[in-house]
């Protein structure tokens, strides 16, 4: 029995041990850690913050356009020889007439000659045919005999004179010259390419726009472009023309403008970043492009506003951060259009998003810059 007594005296003890532990463990322990977090201040986190601002922004139409010659063409000889000079370096510029090429006309030259002399000759006896038949002695047959004998003379001085100036090939207008594609001794035929000329002053800017953007776009508004080639620089141009017609498959119209482009720099074949300035300015709300956030079910942005609105026991000088849905409208050099849920003067957070979050109380520091990500090493 004493036994017994001990046996049931030691569980009980360790039981109670046990149990108390089990409730310290998985009851009073959770709730104490629950009260201390719940009782504990709210972490302060830093941000940076941007005015909502009233600007006055030019109506514009955006587009992507491409850089066109307005004239461009494969130089080639319309007649066969070998060549004999090249008066061009690849990548040139020349003016119009600069001589390019010149074929070997030495037979032609000679044949020249010898048509020459047969052409003096002729003219000789119908001179002479023509005297004697003022005196009654020559059939006025024998004179147009002669004369036909001239004339086809003539004809073959001619057509062999333009053979050799054909020889001898110029550019047809001022331009900026290809890739040279033959060398001194090649043979030229027709058809063969000798260099690509190409005419880049002024040069045009060809782009699309919508149908919705067509009725604001009109021949002899000034436009600007931007390259990628030359960053922080625009060209500055005018619209020229517009196609007669919209693209059935991309319901787009294209539209050329003219940029004067005198020191050469812009090339055909470029990208240009297009901005058509269109209408009157206009009063707009802007905030920086980083304080929105873009999602499926809204954009939003941070708010910054007193604690006190959120928290009745918060500071008067705290500051917290509340998730407001705006409507967004162009975009500009790095802002954003709201068009509504935001007034001029709130504060936005542009930099710390995410470690902030509905309710969050934070502070604003904007001396710390927004350095962008390093480039990896080569």
């Amino acid at each position: 029995m004493r036994r017994v007594v001990y046996f049931i005296l030691v569980t009980l003890v360790l039981g109670g041990m046990a149990g108390g532990i089990a409730f310290y463990a998985f009851n009073f322990k959770p709730k104490m850690i629950t009260t201390a977090i719940s009782s504990a201040p709210k972490p302060v986190e830093t941000i940076s913050a941007a005015a909502v601002t009233q600007d006055n922004w030019q109506g514009e139409v955006k587009a992507i356009g491409t850089t066109v010659a307005p004239q461009g063409v494969n130089i080639m000889p319309e007649v066969t020889g070998v060549v004999v000079k090249l008066g061009f370096d690849s990548g040139q510029y020349v003016e119009k007439g600069t001589v390019l090429a010149v074929l070997d006309a030495t037979a032609e030259e000679a044949q020249l000659k010898n048509l020459t002399v047969q052409l003096a000759n002729a003219q000789r006896d119908l001179d002479r045919g023509k005297t004697l038949q003022a005196k009654g002695f020559v059939a006025k047959a024998d004179i147009d005999k002669l004369t036909t004998a001239r004339d086809a003379l003539k004809a073959n001085v001619d057509q062999t004179t333009a053979i050799i100036d054909k020889k001898t090939i110029t550019a047809p207008f001022a331009g900026a010259l290809g890739l040279r594609q033959m060398s001194l001794g090649s043979y030229a035929a027709p058809g063969n390419p000798i260099v690509w000329i190409q005419q880049v002053d002024p040069i045009f800017v060809d782009f699309t726009v919508t149908e919705a953007d067509f009725g604001q776009v009109k021949t002899g508004q000034n436009f600007s472009a931007a390259f990628d080639a030359m960053p922080g620089q625009t060209f500055a141009g005018t619209l020229t023309a517009t196609d007669a017609r919209i693209s059935a498959a991309s319901r787009m119209i294209t539209v050329r403008g003219q940029l004067a482009n005198p020191d050469h720099r812009l090339l055909p074949g470029m990208y240009a970043n297009v901005r058509v300035a269109t209408g009157a300015a206009r009063a707009v709300l802007t905030v920086p492009q980083t304080a929105v956030t873009y999602s499926l079910y809204g954009n939003t942005v941070l708010k910054v506003v007193p604690a006190s609105t959120l928290e009745k026991d918060a500071q008067a000088d705290q500051l917290a951060v509340v998730r407001a849905i705006v409507k967004t409208g162009a975009v500009k050099d790095g802002k954003v259009e709201v068009t509504e849920g935001l007034a001029a003067g709130d504060q936005v957070v542009i930099a710390g998003q995410n470690k902030v979050d509905q309710g969050s109380h934070v502070v604003i520091n904007n001396t710390i810059p927004l350095t962008p990500p390093a480039t990896p090493a080569e």
